[in-house]
């Protein structure tokens, strides 16, 4: 059997799109049955939601509008007393936003996106790999050693970390989902350590409807507007 391991950016991308998140997570959900989790995918991404929500709430907050100041000519003119209603109106509006969205942030129960990652993160069907004090130290070796992949920060492993887990964890080819250039610009080092490592095959892909092709099912228009025009990085 071939399983599936998709990476947090995916899942934190739909907080962007313009795509209903229920639709791709239905496609998600096809095929349980294939996915793997190393667990600190779960936690960078109820991290990681938190900071993505907050940019939006300071967007937001950014677009209220000043208060409409006119001359006194003006007083009493319907069209001027009818722009400042609207600015009002538009300001509350746009607190009340912030509001809901600062609750999205603490309560993940009223966010959509968490509220399916959690519900598929939950189901029986997918596996999840839990990482060990071993794999935090081989991680940490790889980071010293530069060996791909390789996370941003000077002083975080969680590429590597989810690295390691997927290969003390995997025996099976693996299509890896992710828009992290740090798999893509070492595709061939990763093809080459996954097969030394398991005798099996890495792909690494940006689309999750290529994984939806190991059960048949084709993506739903929603997925194939988000995609757009993704490629497949190597295999």
């Amino acid at each position: 059997m071939t399983v599936v391991c998709i990476d947090t950016n995916r899942f934190l991308e739909l907080y962007g799109s313009n795509e209903d998140p229920q639709e791709i997570f239905l496609d998600v959900k096809a095929i349980a049955g294939n996915l793997v989790f190393p667990d600190i995918i779960l936690d960078e991404f109820l991290r990681n939601r938190a900071k993505v929500l907050d940019r939006v709430a300071d967007d937001v907050r950014k677009r209220e509008t000043d208060e409409v100041r006119l001359p006194s000519v003006f007083r009493g003119n319907p069209n001027a007393l009818a722009l400042q209603r609207i600015g009002e109106e538009y300001n509350r509006a746009a607190g009340a936003l912030y509001d809901d969205i600062q609750t999205m942030i603490a309560e993940p129960a009223a966010d959509p996106v968490a509220r399916a990652f959690m519900e598929l993160s939950l189901d029986p069907a997918v596996r999840i790999l839990h990482r060990t004090e071993e794999l935090i130290d081989r991680a940490h070796r790889r980071k010293l050693l530069g060996n791909p992949p390789k996370s941003p920060g000077t002083d975080t492993i969680g590429d590597e970390l989810i690295w390691e887990t997927l290969l003390a964890n995997l025996a099976e080819d693996l299509i890896l989902v992710s828009r992290d250039r740090t798999y893509r610009y070492h595709t061939a080092y990763l093809v080459q350590e996954y097969r030394e490592r398991t005798e099996s095959r890495l792909t690494i892909t940006e689309r999750i409807s290529d994984a939806l092709k190991l059960v048949g099912r084709l993506p739903s228009p929603a997925l194939v507007r988000l995609e757009g025009g993704e490629e497949v990085a190597g295999s």
